[in-house]
C-alpha cells in the first residue's frame, strides 16, 4: 500500500512570544510513486480493476468533427482496457441510449463496433444521460475496484433535470456509494458550472476541451490517473489548540458532514498543497498549535485509512520574528491559491458586467507574482493571467471557461492539457 506523506511548511519558521500572531502554513502532501515496471500487462495487473461508464453526449451540436473524435476517443478507450475492467457506452441526446451495457472488455472490437453506429440527435438531456451511465457502474459496484462515469458533452442541459446545484447533489450522492464522476466539456457552449460542480461533487477530473483533437490525449491521461490513484474520497480535518483559531482555508474547499475538508483523489506521485491561515495568540514555548488528519479510502482495502500529524514551532519575540526569512516557494503556493481565488472574484464581477473590475481582479493576482522570484511557475501564472485579461474583452465566454478551469486547480484534479492550449 503506497502511504502518502504530510508535512508543515509555514511560511515563516516561528510564532510570536509576546503578542498575537498569523502563521500562514502550507500542507503538503506527497504520494510516492507507485513501483517501477516495465511490463505493461503487469502494470496493468498492479491497478485496481476499473469499472466504468462512458456517456457521450450526441446532441446536434456534436455533429461533424466533434462527434467523430468522440468516436475516436471512445475507441482509443476500449482499446486500452483489460478484461479485468468493465465498460459501459452510453449516449444522450434529447433520449438516453444504452449502446453497450456495462460488459467486461475481454474483446475491444465489440465495443469498437457499437461505438461506430453512435450518430447525433437533437436536444441535451444531460442529468438523465449521466444518471443512465451511473446506474450501468452501480449495477457492477466493486469496492476494490475504481468505478466511474466519463462524462463528455459540448452543450447546457436542456432536457429533463437542469438545475446546476441539484445535479451536483445527485452526484455528490453517488459519490458517498463510491461512484465517482469525471466531467468533460468540449467546445465553446458548455455550462462550465454545471460541469466543474459535478466533477468537484463526483470527486473526479475536470476538463475543458476546446478542440476534439484534445480527447485521445485527456482519455489517456485519465487512464493514467486512475491506474495511479492510491486515495479516494479524501479529506482532511484541522483541529487548532491552545486557544489558536483557523481563520481561512485559501483552497476554498467543500466541507464534509464531519467538518472536515474534502480534497482530490490521491494519486502516486502527486502532491497536493492546501494552504491554512491561522491566529494565535501569545504563544507559549513546546505548546501544540494544532493537529492535522488526512483520510481516504484505499482501493483494495475495506478498511478507511488516516494518517494523522502535530504542529508545534519555536517561539520568538515578536520583533525577531519580523526579521525571519520567508519560505519562498511557500510565498509563491501562497499566491497561487490567492490568485485562483481572484480568478472566481473576477468571474462573479464579469457575470455582472462588470469588466474593469474584473481586470483589476486580474492585475492583482499577477502583482503576487511580479513579488516572486521568476521561477518557472511564476512566469507561468503571470502569462496565463495577462492572456485572460486580454480576452476578457475580445471574448467573454472564452475567458469565463477558462478562468474557471484555473480557478478550480485548487480544490479538483483539472486536466489542463499542454501549455499551448491554456
Amino acid at each position: 500500500m503506497t502511504q502518502p506523506t504530510l508535512r508543515f511548511r509555514p511560511l515563516r519558521p516561528a510564532v510570536a512570544a509576546d503578542g498575537a500572531s498569523t502563521l500562514d502554513l502550507l500542507l503538503t502532501i506527497t504520494t510516492p510513486d507507485l513501483p517501477k515496471d516495465t511490463s505493461g500487462v503487469a502494470q496493468a495487473r498492479l491497478r485496481p480493476p476499473l469499472n466504468l461508464a462512458l456517456v457521450i453526449d450526441r446532441s446536434g451540436s456534436m455533429s461533424g468533427r466533434k462527434l467523430s473524435y468522440a468516436r475516436k476517443a471512445a475507441r482509443f478507450l476500449a482499446g486500452e482496457l483489460t478484461a479485468r475492467d468493465r465498460l459501459a457506452i452510453v449516449t444522450f441526446d434529447g433520449v438516453v441510449k444504452v449502446v453497450v451495457p456495462s460488459t467486461p472488455v475481454a474483446d475491444p472490437l465489440a465495443f469498437i463496433a457499437a461505438i461506430n453506429t453512435i450518430h447525433s440527435g437533437g436536444c441535451t438531456a444531460l442529468f438523465d444521460g449521466w444518471l443512465a451511465g451511473a446506474m450501468q457502474v452501480a449495477e457492477h459496484l466493486e469496492p476494490n475496484a475504481l468505478n466511474r462515469v466519463l462524462l463528455l458533452s459540448d452543450g447546457q442541459a436542456n432536457e429533463g433535470l437542469t438545475n446546476s446545484a441539484e445535479i451536483a447533489a445527485k452526484v455528490a450522492g453517488l459519490t458517498a456509494k463510491g461512484i465517482s464522476t469525471s466531467a468533460f466539456g468540449l467546445g465553446d457552449g458548455f455550462d462550465e458550472d454545471l460541469m466543474g460542480a459535478m466533477a468537484s461533487s463526483g470527486d473526479g477530473t475536470l476538463a475543458f476541451i476546446e478542440s476534439p483533437g484534445q480527447l485521445a490525449d485527456l482519455y489517456a491521461s485519465e487512464l493514467q490517473g486512475l491506474a495511479t490513484t492510491v486515495g479516494k474520497r479524501v479529506s482532511i480535518g484541522i483541529r487548532t489548540k491552545n486557544g489558536a483559531e483557523l481563520v481561512d482555508v485559501l483552497n476554498d474547499l467543500d466541507a464534509t458532514e464531519a467538518g472536515n475538508y474534502r480534497l482530490p483523489n490521491l494519486r502516486a506521485g502527486q502532491e497536493l498543497n492546501v494552504g491554512v491561515r491561522l491566529q494565535l495568540p501569545a504563544w507559549t514555548p513546546n505548546q501544540e498549535i494544532a493537529s492535522v488528519r488526512l483520510a481516504w479510502d484505499a482501493p483494495g482495502s475495506a478498511e478507511r485509512q488516516t494518517l494523522i500529524e502535530h504542529l508545534t514551532l519555536p517561539v520568538k519575540e515578536a520583533g525577531e520574528l519580523a526579521g525571519l526569512d520567508t519560505d519562498m516557494a511557500v510565498a509563491e503556493q501562497f499566491a497561487l491559491l490567492e490568485a485562483n481565488r481572484a480568478r472566481r472574484q473576477a468571474i462573479e464581477q464579469l457575470d455582472l458586467g462588470d469588466i474593469e473590475a474584473a481586470e483589476t481582479s486580474l492585475d492583482r493576482a499577477s502583482a503576487l507574482f511580479a513579488a516572486m522570484p521568476g521561477t518557472k511557475l511564476s512566469s507561468r501564472e503571470m502569462r496565463l493571467l495577462a492572456e485572460k485579461r486580454a480576452l476578457l474583452r475580445q471574448d467573454r465566454n472564452l475567458s469565463r471557461k477558462r478562468l474557471s478551469r484555473e480557478s478550480m486547480r485548487s480544490s479538483t484534479n483539472v486536466w489542463e492539457g499542454s501549455d499551448e492550449q491554456n
